[in-house]
């Protein structure tokens, strides 16, 4: 058996020969003397690791000549020079952890009578393999760094080792977890971990909810057809992804047959994440294919809906751009809902958890741990109802994904218009939303103004989509209010407000959260605790919605059989921007009209040429943006009041003439007055109304009652709430 020296450069060295089932036998192709350097103590006979001259220390390991290390081909390659370290670990304090602090969030905790000693090995990937697995590159890009560590578990009780010995004993036993053999062969309570950069795989299975958003377009037939699409339906999809950046797997030794493995990112680093969606493409629509899967999803009848698109005889390029769409759209869902999940990772989580008992694995079993080894684990996480015999999941996550935490967003812009989603499609376009993921079925018009074609993929513009939906969302709300849209009661039509910021500040932040706040969803003691926690963000996509079933559109522009005044839109208009400006700002003079109702009158009184003169001092621009919210507030509440006048006369002739239709030259007349008004609203509907003051004032007119739901999702922070639709029972709860 080879052997080899560690010498302290001055008088004492260390004749260490490695064990049988040691990497340094089985994987290194040479071994080569080392050198300590600034830990002379550590080669002193003599010495135990009890002495109190003992303390946590790490030195410099250098390596007399360059060493290859695989099995049958060239994986990693050790540099001769610094390319290790030597280290021990004594615990102090009241709770000593390994690890602490710990870039891969998993500290140790560590008993006062244990101690660690530690052997690293610093090694680069060989770059020729780059396109290669390796048995020994654990997913690591070729030509990057790879650090692989042992710790070495000792007592010194009852008696304590002598320090040469345990550092003997651990370069000796020095392990790379490369195969089952490398596992069983750790001592209990040694743990593995190896850092680096590089990509792991895997594949999973999922069941998207469909989050159907039914809306309607300002060119509206009379009368409105039925409406057959269904809420609560899902998509089965597959994925494989790919995660890349900097991570850490670590091996622990729990016991003499149980291994657990697990798999971290770093603290504060991205993952990319690249997901390529298994879905059925076919050249013809049926019911194995994405169209037909998203119709099961969606449909209130999928099986005419999927004949009607077969009559059409949709041609082979427009089928393909369809599929394409709805793959697009899924992927980037999953893209968001994987984020979502890596970023919610705390302390004490690894992304991907195993447990594994040695002594009941199978062929099956040793095959998958391999393949993990190497970085891809999709024979672990493929199907997570069945894992391979002696592997338990303590954690996947994607598990969250699989429990219907994330929804694919299906927008049907002018589905009340046409009744069937089918005629949607073959009159429209379907194009996906790439910020959000959001799959938009669009009747042609509205396609045409909020989309482009990339890769004969329609794709929508995200400031010109989130303003057409805010125009439709008041025409499809204003129907609902009518009773004449068409659509099953219980279903909702979404507001919706969406952002991706490249860098995000504390106070974009803040900004995004206040809009979580005002809906209820966060405390403000978390969100104060959230944005002081980092200077900066890095990149973050903020998602809100809020969901209006029949009952709520109704209360929007209703006062039991009574139009809402303008006087009560403007009040929720000025709680909006109450929401979203805070004392201290730069524009918080724009608080002023919304806590003094005097005020306020005398702005609508002198209107907007006077209204500098009862703001004396403000600066110019916040004296602009003081207007731009009074002309805001005036253009949504002469809006609102003048729909839900409207809404009574049509609900008032309704009553008394319940069976009229267009035989009727009165109801005919009704309906034309409320169709050319909102198609007059949708003409003139203001920016800010696809922006977080147009949602929270239209909550805040439902009486905080809508449904509503946000998303934030940034590379280490992820929150998610929701929350139905709330009864006025619940709300009295609430107050009380």
């Amino acid at each position: 058996m080879p052997s080899f020296k560690i010498s302290d450069g001055v008088n004492a060295a260390l004749d260490v020969t490695p064990n049988a089932n040691s990497a340094l036998i089985k994987y290194f192709k040479n071994l080569s003397d080392l050198s300590i350097s600034g830990a002379q103590m550590a080669l002193k006979s003599g010495t135990t690791l009890a002495d109190p001259a003992v303390s946590s220390v790490t030195a410099g390991m250098t390596f007399a000549q360059p060493i290859d290390v695989g099995t049958s081909q060239v994986d990693l390659k050790i540099g001769g020079g610094l390319s290790g370290s030597l280290g021990v670990f004594v615990p102090r304090g009241s709770a000593p952890k390994l690890f602490d602090p710990d870039p891969y969030n998993d500290p140790i905790l560590v008993p006062l009578d244990d101690r660690y000693v530690s052997f690293e090995i610093m090694a680069s990937v060989n770059d020729s393999l780059a396109a290669t697995s390796g048995d020994l590159k654990f997913g690591f890009t070729g030509g990057g760094s790879v650090a692989l560590t042992n710790y070495r578990l000792f007592t010194v009780k009852p008696t304590a080792p002598q320090l040469v010995d345990a550092i003997r004993e651990t370069v000796a036993q020095f392990t790379i977890p490369a195969d089952i053999e490398d596992l069983e062969a750790l001592t209990p309570g040694q743990i593995v971990t190896i850092n680096g950069t590089g990509t792991i795989k895997f594949s999973a299975t999922a069941d998207l909810l469909t989050a159907v958003n039914p809306l309607a377009s300002a060119s509206l037939p009379a009368p409105l057809p039925a409406v057959a699409i269904k809420a609560g339906g899902s998509i089965t999809v597959g994925a494989d992804v790919q995660l890349t950046g900097e991570y850490q797997i670590r091996v622990s030794k729990v016991d003499a047959k149980q291994v657990r493995l697990a798999y971290y990112r770093k603290s504060g680093k991205a993952l990319g994440v690249k997901v390529t969606a298994s879905v059925g493409l076919s050249a013809d629509v049926g019911g194995g294919d994405v169209i037909g899967k998203l119709m099961s999803a969606i449909s209130s009848d999928a099986k005419a809906d999927t004949d009607e698109l077969k009559k059409a005889n949709l041609g082979d390029t427009e089928i393909k751009s369809i599929q394409e769409a709805i793959k697009a759209s899924i992927t980037r869902t999953l893209e968001i809902a994987i984020c979502a999940e890596l970023g919610a990772t705390r302390e004490y989580e690894a992304a991907f958890l195993y447990d594994i008992d040695l002594s009941s694995l199978t062929a099956a079993s040793r095959a998958a741990i391999h393949s993990a080894l190497e970085g891809d684990l999709s024979p672990l996480t493929i199907d997570p109802s069945s894992p391979p015999p002696g592997i338990v999941y303590a954690r996947d996550l994607f598990s969250e994904v699989r429990q219907r935490k994330y929804s694919l967003n299906v927008n049907l812009l002018g589905v009340l218009n046409y009744g069937w989603v089918s005629k949607l499609i073959t009159s429209g376009k379907t194009i996906y939303e790439p910020i959000t993921g959001q799959l938009v079925i669009s009747d042609s018009e509205t396609a045409s103004r909020v989309s482009t074609l990339v890769a004969n993929i329609g794709v929508a513009d995200p400031e010109k989509l989130r303003q057409a939906m805010a125009e439709n969302f008041l025409i499809t709300i204003a129907y609902r209010g009518a009773r004449r849209a068409g659509l099953a009661p219980a279903l909702t039509t979404s507001h919706s407000f969406f952002a991706l910021n490249q860098h995000t500040s504390q106070e974009t932040l803040r900004d995004e959260l206040d809009v979580s706040v005002a809906l209820g969803l966060l405390d403000e003691s978390i969100e104060t605790k959230l944005v002081t926690s980092a200077p900066d963000f890095g990149r973050t996509l903020y998602y809100a919605t809020t969901g209006y079933d029949s009952v709520l559109s109704s209360l929007l522009f209703l006062d039991g059989n009574r139009p809402r005044t303008t006087e009560f839109y403007e009040q929720a208009g000025l709680r909006a921007i109450a929401c979203l400006i805070r004392p201290g700002d730069f524009d918080s003079a724009r608080l002023l009209p919304t806590k003094n109702d005097e005020l306020w009158l005398r702005m609508k009184d002198l209107g907007q040429p006077g209204i500098k003169s009862l703001f004396p001092g403000i600066p110019e621009p916040v004296i602009g943006a003081i207007v731009a919210d009074y002309s805001l507030i005036c253009w949504w509440a002469d809006a609102m009041s003048e729909t839900a006048k409207k809404l009574v006369a049509m609900l008032n002739f309704l009553s008394t003439h319940p069976t009229a239709d267009d035989e009727n030259n009165e109801f005919k007349k009704l309906r034309s007055d409320l169709a050319n008004h909102l198609r007059s609203v949708a003409a003139n509907t203001k920016e800010e109304f696809g922006r977080p003051w147009g949602l929270l004032a239209m909550f805040i007119a439902s009486g905080e009652r809508a449904e509503c739901k946000t998303m934030l999702v940034g590379h280490n922070l992820s929150l998610a709430s929701q929350r139905s639709i709330r009864t006025p029972d619940q709300l009295g709860a609430i107050a009380a």
